[in-house]
């Protein structure tokens, strides 16, 4: 588990902060909120994240662009849409972008260093260290930072190595699911994973068993220059098919339709 820190040329005196100066454990009936994009359209579909809740948000790049930010969002008071927490970032697809938290946050007026000083990033290059960090070493992460957000990029990607047995894979993202699973619950945190890029047939399989267990699943698709989501599940939100604008400040210019 390392620190994401800055890259030398994001220095500079940092902005005045909109966090708190600690972080402290939230307990579940504690939370007067969820998790909020901060986008109107977003919020409005999605209706906020829940602790106990497993999104899944695949497809797009974009997937884990939001992703990214809601690792910015999660840091911010209750009374902001955030959680007042620290985020556990497992990055399975080694695409998490320091440029995309230092730009959103600096938009939003908040201490980049401070921001990115409190994402804790873990990069996992075999299905078999994603395995062994969820099932021997999150719940100790989460107790001892306290942390209510847990992003997983390109889950199911890693457990689909060609050179993987497909039994193999398959035993392992199991057993890995069932331990996210419980230890989400028991912690009344939130899991974020994100898949982008065209599936196999042998990560569909995977993905038909993930989409069990999740509470909110997404597709997004890109459309020209424009992007439609899916939103394939949800715990109350009805089927829709409505235009949604997304805001600048989230730095997504195109339009996203929720179908």
């Amino acid at each position: 588990m390392i620190t994401v820190k800055e890259e030398s040329e994001m220095g500079g005196s940092p902005h005045e902060s909109s966090l708190p100066s600690g972080f402290t454990r939230v307990a579940l009936n504690s939370f007067s909120s969820r998790l909020y994009f901060g986008d109107g359209a977003l919020d409005r579909l999605f209706q906020g994240f829940k602790p106990r809740q497993i999104i899944y948000l695949y497809g797009s790049e974009r997937c884990l662009n939001l992703a990214e930010m809601l690792c910015v969002r999660a840091q911010l008071p209750i009374s902001g849409g955030g959680m007042n927490s620290k985020v556990i970032f497992l990055d399975g697809g080694c695409g998490f972008d320091p440029s995309i938290i230092t730009n959103f946050s600096r938009r939003n007026k908040l201490d980049r260093a401070l921001i990115l000083r409190n994402i804790l990033l873990s990069r996992a290059f075999t299905c078999f260290q994603m395995t062994n960090f969820i099932e021997c070493k999150l719940k100790e992460v989460l107790e001892d930072t306290g942390s209510k957000l847990v992003v997983i990029s390109d889950f199911p990607s890693l457990y689909c190595d060609q050179d993987l047995e497909e039994d193999i894979g398959r035993e392992q993202f199991c057993r890995a699911l069932i331990g996210l699973t419980t230890i989400i619950k028991s912690k009344d945190a939130i899991a974020l994973i994100t898949r982008s890029g065209k599936a196999t047939q042998r990560m569909k399989k995977l993905e038909a068993l993930l989409k069990r267990r999740c509470s909110i699943t997404a597709n997004i698709v890109t459309q020209g220059s424009a992007e439609k989501i899916i939103l394939e599940r949800h715990p109350s939100t009805p089927t829709l098919q409505v235009n949604i604008p997304v805001a600048v400040n989230m730095g997504l210019e195109s339009f996203l339709e929720a179908a």
